[in-house]
């Protein structure tokens, strides 16, 4: 017994040192692998230490001087001792075996620098235990970050000064070591001034010149090797100032631009990044900042007497000043000042201990055992998850599934954490993706924006959707890759316990990754056009306006949007445009067809023609019976039928032995029905007949085929054009001209009404491949093939002999041609496509040509659909 107690008392100092040793590895240690998430600047600095290793450069992208080189040479240098990147499993991984490294050396010096300032062990080890089991010490020194490596460096340089006992290579470490400190973060320069005073008081009068001269020499000539390195690198000042040639980066630039960054907004400002950061760090870790606030404060008063409590008030007080000057501030910017608020705490406690009198060492003994106790539970309380927690399972599930899933060659936008693991082969055989690019770079570097992507985000063929890309792309900084994510879809997620609305671009955490897939180009021109349409034709409630027709809304425009939202699975938009439809032009008491048109009416907006419009009514109906299908609602089926049986009742008639399709409820005319051929739709008539057997919609197709092949025969012709406008005698069928009903000068031409019907029936093609679909489109492929090869355009009009109205084309009727050709000269219709549809469409806003032609947008739209092959014949597909 005697014999333990002795070895004790003669070993106390060795046994508490193993104790903070032990206890500093163990909680920053244990789960360190899982908790935190993968941060993206971890990545960055692993990322430039396999650069250094594998490139021989600081930087695997354009080094912009953001920080000089010290951190990531230290972890360089060390995955070069431990056998590689892979040695602990993941990268970073093995970056945070260095960080607990040096988290437990801080602690190390930690101890000793409040021992030795207080006098007393108690001292040492409340700061130590506070700096281990502050929730924000584990959450930021766990992670691979600079911050940690340069707080490091000024502790080791402030041990130097404190226990120099007057020798030169004590003040040389120190100065030596102050060096690396602002040579791995720049900010370490805001602990000049307490060193200085340490300095000061550590030296007599006699040597303090030569002291501090000797001291600012050896840290400042290391650190003039940075300057050094820009200035032969000739990227020291920025172009044209000083005889700097070239468009370069600038060290001096770019330390002008760290200096201003931030919102400039005083530090108690709501705004302002201090407020917010400090707002997070209280909800995180309120023990260690108010309790050391609260030491810092008191011990400042106190140092008038105590004058050993202004060296850790000093330092705390000048990196406080570095948070509130009114300039950036990141999260984990607070990583230097959580040790000295540590020590300021550890030592304070230890001083109003001391001050209260006990007769007996025991009681004194008895009295701080329950102050180690607090400072333990408290945190512990904080910070269970950091212990229990995975995080970054979903990050490693992620690569893995990268590796094994996608071609070496794949472009891949991803967080920086990933960068080295795609980068370099974990194992012999493993896959390496020289073109998985930090999204970041993507963005901002020159040569990778403009050299390997040119500028294009289509070339962007994946995106690893992190919490930082997500973030980014929500605070508006990150167009390039936001473009190539709205173009995308999802194609696997991992996920832990974060709230995510990727919609809404909301993360609260870093625990998940997304894969999303860049759609082909089709699929992009697609989704990015209709993005546009809504933003401009779409109003939030539903309507659908034409800008450039004094806003008037019709069933046309409405059952447009509709289609094109089943295809694209919007089906938020799809109620909402049905709602408006219902309210506003399903108002027909006697059916439940569309009124045609809603327009201004004096000084208001209102329903201006009742009747309806079958074309409208058709693909209304069509796009209710798709929705019923993907959607799997029964209030689509239902209204669907209510339409269909109307359609058939008061769209539909019967002429000699023959149905038709006329124009709407207000056909007849007198002996005549006025039929718009383009509003002949046999594809969609065949699934109406699934859904009706009691009407012949069957035989409504065969008769539209008919009707058309009379249009065309007339005149004796057998390959007249459709006319916009026609009438059909209801007693003998005799088809005539619907000038006298339809006041439009075109009624008789072929032109913006009639093309439409070329897509209706390739339509039928397509989804039925009838071959009276392919008759019919090959009467006029001599036609359209002899326009293109000597015009290079198609006209807007024709006469129904196909000679020319006028000179000048349009999107929309260009439409009716490549529909046509697309099913009889694939050579001719790929020309027409990649020459005008291709050729006019702005990928950056997602429009055809005259951006507020609505017309042009919506057919412009379904002609590349049909010819991308991206409309299905829902009804049987899904």
């Amino acid at each position: 017994m005697y014999k333990i107690k002795d070895y004790i008392k003669n070993n106390r100092e060795h046994l508490v040192i193993i104790f903070i040793l032990v206890f500093s590895a163990l909680t920053h240690g244990y789960n360190m692998f899982h908790f935190p998430y993968y941060e993206n600047d971890e990545g960055t600095y692993m990322s430039q230490a396999w650069s250094i290793l594998t490139q021989g450069r600081i930087a695997p992208y354009t080094y912009w001087y953001d920080h000089a080189p010290a951190g990531w040479i230290l972890i360089a240098l060390w995955v070069k001792l431990t056998g590689g990147f892979f040695t602990f499993g993941s990268s970073i991984n093995s970056g945070r075996v260095l960080m607990l490294i040096i988290h437990v050396l801080t602690s190390f010096l930690l101890y000793k620098i409040a021992k030795k300032l207080s006098n007393n062990q108690l001292a040492g080890i409340i700061a130590v235990i506070i700096f281990s089991l502050s929730p924000l010490a584990v959450y930021f020194q766990r992670r691979v970050l600079l911050d940690n490596i340069m707080t490091f460096w000024i502790f080791v340089s402030l041990y130097f000064l404190l226990f120099s006992k007057q020798k030169l290579t004590s003040f040389f470490l120190s100065a030596l070591a102050f060096g690396l400190a602002v040579l791995t973060k720049e900010n370490a320069i805001f602990f000049l001034p307490p060193l200085l005073y340490v300095l000061n008081k550590k030296t007599q009068n006699d040597q303090k010149t030569f002291a501090f001269l000797s001291w600012i020499i050896i840290s400042f000539s290391l650190i003039s090797t940075y300057f050094l390195y820009a200035l032969l690198k000739d990227e020291l000042f920025p172009p044209d100032f000083l005889g700097s040639s070239g468009d370069h980066v600038s060290l001096l630039g770019t330390l002008k631009t760290q200096l201003t960054r931030g919102n400039e907004l005083p530090f108690w400002n709501r705004e302002s990044e201090f407020y917010n950061n400090f707002q997070t760090w209280l909800s995180k870790d309120s023990v260690t900042i108010i309790s050391g606030a609260v030491a810092t404060a008191l011990s400042l008063i106190l140092s008038i007497k105590y004058k050993y409590l202004r060296i850790p008030v000093l330092f705390s007080l000048f990196f406080w000043f570095f948070l509130l000057r009114g300039k950036l501030v990141i999260e984990f910017y607070i990583i230097p000042l959580i040790p000295f608020l540590s020590l300021n705490t550890g030592i304070l406690t230890t001083l109003l201990v001391q001050k209260v009198s006990f007769k007996n060492r025991y009681v004194y003994n008895l009295m701080a055992l329950p102050l180690i106790g607090s400072s333990l539970y408290l945190p512990i309380r904080e910070s269970l998850k950091q212990f229990t927690k995975d995080e970054t399972s979903p990050q490693i599930q992620a690569i893995d599934w990268i590796k094994n899933n996608l071609n070496e060659n794949d472009y891949i936008a991803i967080d920086d954490y990933s960068y080295v693991d795609l980068h370099a082969q974990r194992f012999p055989g493993d896959k390496v993706f020289k073109n998985a690019d930090w999204f970041w770079k993507i963005y901002y570097d020159p040569e990778v924006r403009y050299g390997k992507y040119n500028e294009d985000w289509k070339k962007v063929e994946y995106i690893a959707l992190s919490h930082e890309i997500l973030k980014q792309m929500g605070l508006g900084t990150q167009d390039f890759i936001e473009n190539a994510f709205i173009n995308s879809q999802e194609v696997i997620t991992w996920k832990k316990d974060t709230y995510l609305d990727i919609d809404n671009k909301i993360s609260t955490n870093g625990d998940w990754i997304a894969i999303y897939k860049l759609k082909d180009e089709s699929n992009i021109i697609l989704s990015h056009a209709w993005v546009f349409y809504k933003n401009n034709f779409i109003q939030p409630y539903g309507q659908v306006i034409d800008p450039t027709n004094n806003n008037i809304t019709t069933s046309e425009g409405q059952a447009y949007a509709l289609l094109r939202s089943v295809y694209l699975n919007d089906k938020t938009t799809f109620d909402g445009v049905w709602k408006w439809t219902q309210d506003h032009l399903q108002k027909r008491t006697q059916d439940k067809l569309i009124s045609w048109l809603w327009s201004k009416n004096g000084q208001e907006y209102k329903l201006a023609d009742s009747n309806s419009a079958s074309d409208a009514d058709e693909d209304t109906t069509l796009a209710l019976l798709f929705a019923y299908k993907k959607w799997h609602e029964e209030k689509y089926l239902s209204d669907a039928r209510e339409m269909i049986n109307d359609i058939w009742k008061k769209e539909v008639v019967f002429i000699n032995g023959e149905y038709v399709m006329t124009m709407g409820t207000d056909a007849l005319r007198g002996d005549v029905y006025i039929v718009n051929p383009s509003y002949v739709s046999p594809a969609t008539y065949k699934i109406f007949a699934t859904i009706d057997p009691k009407n012949d919609w069957n035989k409504l197709a065969e008769d539209s085929y008919k009707l058309l092949d009379n249009i065309s025969s007339r005149q004796g012709s057998n390959n007249l054009l459709p006319p916009n406008w026609l009438s059909i005698n209801k007693n003998t069928g005799e088809i005539s001209s619907a000038s006298k009903y339809i006041g439009d000068g075109d009624v008789n031409n072929f032109g913006f009404d009639a093309f439409r019907l070329m897509w209706r029936v390739a339509l039928d093609a397509k989804w039925n491949n009838d071959p009276r679909a392919i008759t019919y489109l090959n009467k006029y492929t001599d036609f359209y093939k002899t326009e293109w090869s000597n015009n290079k355009n198609i006209a807007s009009i024709y006469t129904t002999k196909g000679e020319r109205e006028v000179d000048y084309s349009s999107l929309s009727t260009t439409v009716g041609t490549l529909s046509a050709l697309l099913f009889t000269d694939k050579n001719y219709a790929d020309e027409i496509y990649k020459g005008i549809f291709e050729k006019k469409f702005d990928y950056s806003n997602g429009y055809w040509d005259d951006k507020n032609n609505y017309f042009d947008q919506n057919w412009a739209w379904f002609g590349t659909a049909l010819y991308t092959d991206n409309l299905p014949n829902l009804w049987d597909t899904i």
